[in-house]
């Protein structure tokens, strides 16, 4: 099977590769392909240490005059009694002459928005900052290339994929710091989605500072939908997310 490489052909759609151009980062030629969106609700399996602790719901959609990813997460069975949290996260983005760009990011609790945890960043780039909001604490930060966070990272994979690029490093959004993060092609693998194998390609993500891998898998006919997302710290078990269902929108 092909693999993302600069002089091999890849089997996605003519419509893909005609998209319009977006720079993705360090690793990246200056114009990349944009990845064509389409709405879609989907949920997931969350398993921790080997057990299954909740379901997760993972969306993308318009949302004015934007686009907005939005995930949450919530336990279930014996887990649900221990775990009252319901984690949220949300991310606002745009297309603006040919590259990506972040509007807002919000992480909460769908059961109790003041929580102590509340982040939020808004990204102003007529003129070139971000202005965060992390543990009470303002922030503010020089905004000067693309930024990715880990619901847009989904976006640069799909792209990566259009080009046949192997790598690219680029700016993260992470704790309330810009970053460089790296994500890298790892190749095609197999993966198991209910009950069924389904062909996949693999990126793994790295974070400068971080000792947390995620690798992401996706299918070539829909790169911008997870199937597989798994995340490890060290040498400590995964906390993996597998799609159970998805529903297209559009």
């Amino acid at each position: 099977m092909n693999r993302p490489h600069s002089n091999s052909r890849f089997s996605l759609p003519v419509s893909l590769c005609l998209a319009l151009c977006l720079t993705l980062g360090n690793s990246a030629p200056a114009a990349a392909a944009q990845v064509p969106l389409r709405a879609f609700s989907a949920s997931y399996d969350l398993h921790k240490s080997g057990m299954h602790f909740g379901i997760a719901e993972l969306s993308l959609a318009p949302f004015e005059n934007h686009w907005r990813w939005r995930l949450t997460t919530e336990a279930r069975g014996i887990y649900a009694s221990l775990y009252n949290k319901k984690p949220y996260t949300e991310t606002v983005f745009s297309f603006a002459k040919g590259t990506l760009q972040l509007r807002s990011i919000v992480l909460s609790d769908a059961n109790d928005e003041q929580t102590k945890d509340y982040e939020s960043a808004s990204f102003d780039w007529t003129n070139g900052k971000v202005n965060a909001l992390r543990k009470g604490r303002q922030i503010r930060l020089a905004l000067s290339a693309e930024v990715y966070d880990y619901q847009s990272i989904h976006l640069l994979a799909a792209s990566m994929q259009m080009q046949q690029l192997q790598q690219a490093t680029v700016s993260f959004y992470r704790k309330g710091k810009l970053i460089d993060s790296k994500l890298v092609y790892q190749g095609e693998a197999s993966v198991e989605i209910q009950g069924k194998q389904v062909a996949a390609r693999v990126f793994e993500q790295t974070i400068d500072g971080s000792k947390t891998k995620t690798k992401y898998y996706y299918a070539a006919d829909n790169p911008l939908l997870p199937l597989l997302v798994e995340t490890r710290k060290g040498d400590a078990s995964p906390t993996i997310l597998r799609l159970r269902k998805v529903e297209w929108l559009s």
